[in-house]
């Protein structure tokens, strides 16, 4: 508990220094307004132990110290040490220069708290203020409010869910949607919806004749799409690396029935293409392939961005159940210069592909054999042979594992054919943990710890938000700080 109150009292000193600095900063005002929400969150933590201690005679119950310590791993408190840095930033600095750096820290500090809000345990993000949650509040967590409408829209009952999915669905489909083929070859295409450029994905008929408007498996599809596409309409745009989605249509295409989910997309794109993590992996100029040109604090901060887009949906009772590289997109805004375009930057990524993603609620449903080594090297081997175990969590973290060793090999793993091609399916997963002792030569020794963490998760590991902050997000973090 101490560890907690000496954070508020840090963040108390931080926060009336920007109060005091809001009248001339534009930034200052905003931060202040998002710090003195941050610090009232954990006052509010602070309280509601305090009230669990009164309860039972002074002491914490076992479960509430555990509870306590899970609570500390997430919002990582323990990072007091930076706190007591910045305090001193706040009495000492000089020059204009110095405030404009500790503003961006204590910006990047916020965020990053906001995010790992998302993971706290439900009785604790429910005690967390509504309040703050009200429309234009700039000191309100932008990802924990996304994060509790989706929770709301999954808890809705069923006719109310049907009424809100209902609103989003379109019966007639613009043409500027009648497009078939959404996919180029290293990529999502990219269309115009009301204005703005967007890209769909689908959820695809298991048989072509299951499609018939009055059939049984059209209206469970139709409803399963309705609320994931309710839940990521209640995003707000930008908090994390997840499009939201404004709409879905079913597409009546004989082959391949679907139906498909419109994404917005944040920015108007130049070019104006979706191109996968993947397609920029082996992106090529002529007959070659393009060498990375790009600085390595980028690869981090795409491995941070997809990290905390694994949580924020996890933390929203979703598992994607189809991570890999091309389930990752790349966009590079128009706004930009052009010297901001790839080879030379990755862009901002964003998770995608959605079309096998369940509730934890709903629970699994049988999948088709994947053939062929390469498309099985991004799925655990719990998931595989002719016995697979339900999915859970940690079999999304081991794909972003092996997402996060093509990203920092800069290689696609079918170059290890020779080992993974012949590999049993245990046997698949130790040589990919071999394979990432690679990465401590291209992006170093905690890079590569992280990946040996998501690699190595066993066939029935439970993994809660709090192990996963502190084994990969924190370690992330610590790794893009430093070289900021």
């Amino acid at each position: 508990m101490d560890i907690f109150q000496t954070i508020v009292t840090s963040g108390q000193l931080i926060y009336h220094f920007l109060d005091a600095y809001a009248a001339h900063s534009d930034e200052a005002r905003s931060l202040a307004a998002r710090f003195k929400w941050d610090i009232r969150v954990l006052q509010q933590i602070v309280q509601h132990f305090d009230s669990k201690r009164l309860q039972n005679e002074g002491k914490l119950t076992e479960s509430d110290q555990k509870l306590l310590q899970e609570t500390a791993d997430c919002a990582r408190v323990q990072t007091q040490e930076w706190l007591s840095r910045t305090t001193n930033k706040v009495l000492w600095f000089h020059r204009r220069k110095e405030l404009q750096s500790l503003e961006q820290e204590l910006f990047e500090w916020t965020s990053r708290f906001d995010i790992r809000l998302v993971g706290l345990a439900p009785e604790l993000k429910a005690i967390i203020s509504p309040s703050s949650e009200e429309e234009g509040n700039p000191g309100s967590g932008k990802a924990l409010c996304s994060n509790r409408r989706m929770h709301r829209v999954q808890a809705l009952a069923e006719e109310v869910l049907l009424r809100e999915s209902r609103n989003l669905f379109l019966e007639d489909i613009p043409e500027s949607l009648r497009k078939t083929d959404l996919r180029t070859g290293s990529g999502f295409s990219i269309l115009e919806f009301n204005g703005e450029q967007v890209i769909l994905e689908s959820r695809y008929f298991a048989r072509a004749n299951d499609c018939d408007l009055e059939s049984l498996d059209y209206r469970l599809l139709k409803e399963d799409v309705g609320r994931f596409a309710s839940s990521l309409n209640a995003i707000d745009s930008g908090v994390v690396s997840l499009l939201k989605c404004i709409g879905y249509f079913h597409n009546p295409d004989p082959e391949r029935p679907s139906f498909n989910l419109i994404h917005s997309l944040p920015f108007l794109l130049s070019p104006a293409t979706a191109p996968t993590l993947k397609g920029l992996i082996t992106a090529e100029s002529g007959s070659r392939r393009i060498p990375p040109l790009h600085s390595l604090d980028q690869r981090y901060r795409v491995a941070l961005h997809l990290s905390t887009a694994v949580l924020f949906l996890h933390g929203s009772d979703y598992l994607h159940k189809n991570i890999s590289s091309e389930s990752v997109i790349m966009l590079f805004n128009a706004q930009n210069e052009t010297s901001l375009k790839f080879p030379k930057v990755l862009g901002k990524p964003y998770l995608v592909n959605f079309e096998l993603v369940r509730s934890f609620a709903l629970g699994s449903h049988p999948m088709e054999a994947l053939s062929g080594w390469k498309a099985k090297i991004y799925m655990h081997p719990a998931r595989q042979g002719p016995r697979p175990h339900s999915f859970i969590k940690a079999y999304d973290i081991y794909s972003l594992g092996v997402v996060l060793l093509e990203l920092g090999l800069w290689r696609l793993l079918e170059r290890f054919q020779a080992e993974l091609g012949v590999a049993d399916l245990k046997g698949m997963q130790k040589s990919l943990v071999n394979i990432a002792q690679e990465l401590g030569i291209t992006v170093g020794k905690r890079y590569r710890k992280v990946v040996e963490w998501c690699l190595a998760l066993h066939d029935d590991e439970d993994v809660q938000p709090a192990l996963f902050v502190r084994e990969v997000l924190s370690n992330l973090e610590d790794i893009v700080e430093a070289i900021s």
